[in-house]
């Protein structure tokens, strides 16, 4: 068991050094102590208890205002290799090189679709992915429906359409028309707060944390522009490590409650609604805000209303590790598939739910599309409608697309680039162009 702060300062043996003095205070339990600041870096902070020696503390086990003191204190003296964070990279097992004309395809072809085809192929051979699943619709019919590669990591089975695979911040969407449909039915207000809305109050961290955290939206939010920008501080909810540190938990027992308290312990990078920045963790809280206001477990919320609405079944909530994943769903080309539950994924798709959990079929999201918009309004009959998203996380590349000619479509791909988005565009390019071509024939 991980000792408190106060009881592990307290146990030290201490050695003298001049600093300023001040009392820190531990963001899960509250416990206060004094010490002096010395030194931070690579996440954690040197301080020097009152009267003698010195620890090494995670930056992290520390309340909003500590770090903001910590930051303050190193900003002047930071030498610019310290300032460049560490590159983390996906960690995934290379698939043998291939050969577009050995790539098995399942389901239907089309004829007037086959170039479409056959940029998907190539895109797989360029990039080294071993499973793909490609549906296409319009006018509330599914046209195209077809697999391609394997339905396993030895590349010996091939793969059929109708196989679940992580759609990773194609959840999104999703969460937005689960939003708006307690809006619709007057059940939340988008100008609802938050922090009242769920109580936050009741959570230890909530003590001290940034104020503006009081200001912040359901529309916020939704609109990216609930004051976390990732480019600036980072994106926490990547943090796992931390988190387990501080909440005393193994990796695999790290819940969407623990991502929503560490985030009470960060402080806003601007104020809510000043600007727009991309934010993962403001969709995990909106999950909670669902399951809050419907009283329902966010799936079971889910297919009562979206799900139902779009015809869609196969929505589910994919797991982290492959023991855990329900039946029907993909392999991922992201190392280690551990089925051992002594090494677990330090990725937690299971904690991040709102920012990504979502698995299903590409023709049940091209028929989610059918239904919803990407910005998660209900589609008006007659309505057009263009807009496209994407997602992308270790061991996912996803688009999707919605044309005003009436075309939807949704790519999921069992591989991404090294800690990269680029195999988004890469492959939104080459199959616009194939499709821009025969469109006006579907």
């Amino acid at each position: 068991m991980r000792k408190p702060l106060l009881l592990l300062l307290a146990g030290l043996c201490l050695v003298h050094s001049s600093s300023i003095a001040r009392v820190w205070t531990e963001a899960a339990s509250g416990r206060k102590v004094d010490a002096e600041f010395v030194s931070s870096a690579d996440g954690k902070v040197l301080v020097q208890m009152k009267g003698g020696g010195k620890v090494s503390i995670d930056l992290v086990r520390l309340a909003p205002e500590d770090r903001s003191y910590v930051e303050e204190r190193v900003k002047s003296s930071a030498k610019p290799a310290a300032a460049a964070a560490s590159k983390v990279e996906d960690f995934f097992e290379d698939t043998p090189k291939l050969k577009a004309e050995e790539i098995p395809a399942s389901g239907e072809e089309r004829p007037d679709l086959a170039t479409v085809d056959a940029a998907i192929r190539n895109f797989m051979v360029e990039k080294g992915i071993g499973a793909v699943t490609f549906a296409l619709s319009k006018n509330g019919k599914i046209l195209h429906d077809r697999a391609f590669g394997w339905a396993d990591p030895k590349l010996k089975e091939p793969l059929k359409p109708g196989v679940k695979m992580r759609v990773a911040s194609m959840t999104k969407p999703v969460v937005m028309a689960a939003i708006k449909t307690l809006i619709t039915d007057g059940k939340l207000k988008a100008e609802d707060l938050v922090f009242p809305l769920l109580e936050l109050g009741q959570f230890q961290e909530s003590k001290g944390c940034d104020e503006r955290w009081q200001k912040v939206t359901i529309q916020n939010l939704l609109d990216h522009k609930g004051g976390w920008d990732r480019d600036v501080s980072g994106d926490f909810t990547g943090l796992t490590t931390q988190m387990c540190e501080m909440y005393d938990v193994k990796l695999n027992e790290l819940t969407p409650e623990h991502m929503l308290r560490f985030g009470l312990t960060r402080k806003l990078d601007f104020a809510p609604g000043e600007r727009y920045a991309y934010c993962n963790y403001g969709y995990i809280v909106l999950v909670r805000v669902i399951e809050k206001v419907s009283g329902q477990k966010f799936m079971d919320y889910l297919h009562a209303t979206v799900a139902k609405t779009s015809g869609a079944e196969s929505f589910s909530a994919s797991a982290s590790d492959a023991r855990d994943r329900q039946a029907g769903e993909v392999w991922y080309s992201y190392h280690p598939e551990y089925t051992k539950p002594e090494v677990p994924l330090r990725f937690r798709t299971d904690a991040r739910d709102g920012a990504g959990i979502l698995a299903c079929t590409a023709a049940d999201y091209c028929r989610f599309l059918e239904n919803y918009s990407v910005l998660g309004n209900q589609r008006k009959p007659g309505a057009k409608y263009r807009g496209s998203f994407a997602g992308s996380h270790p061991g996912v590349t996803a688009i999707c697309s919605q044309r005003v000619d009436g075309i939807n479509y949704a790519i999921i791909c069992n591989r991404r680039g090294v800690g990269s988005t680029d195999w988004n565009g890469d492959l939104r390019k080459v199959v616009d162009a194939e499709l821009e071509k025969v469109a006006a024939g579907l």
